[in-house]
């Protein structure tokens, strides 16, 4: 299955919207609250995105691994989502979420060396 250029983008891109919908909500809220206006946020709905966005990571990974033949990007990814998904769904634990998003940017980096090589 020959790779392309077109496919290249899509884990990093998932894994940018995972961290966006992350940080970039925090910072949202931060900059309205600061501007005097109050905002009501689903946190079921705003930890499903981050999850969701950091799975569409791990499925391009996987999808690109059978390209480059490299498990490591795909374990990488995997480790990433599963502490997310803890840091989201069962304890939040700031250091569970920063590595987890860690993990992911290296799994995807991983994968960009490894299609390139």
């Amino acid at each position: 299955m020959p790779d392309t250029p077109k496919r290249a983008w899509h884990a990093p891109l998932a894994a940018a919207l995972s961290l966006m919908a992350c940080y970039g909500t925090l910072a949202a809220i931060a900059l309205l609250g600061a501007l005097g206006v109050g905002i009501a946020l689903n946190e079921a709905v705003w930890a499903g995105a981050i999850v969701f966005f950091a799975a569409l990571a791990v499925a391009a990974l996987a999808f690109r691994q059978r390209r480059h033949g490299r498990v490591m990007p795909v374990l990488l990814g995997i480790a990433g989502l599963a502490l997310i998904g803890f840091a989201m769904y069962v304890r939040y634990s700031l250091p569970a979420e920063l590595g987890g998003f860690t993990l992911l940017c290296l799994g995807t980096y991983a994968d960009w060396r490894g299609g390139r090589a």
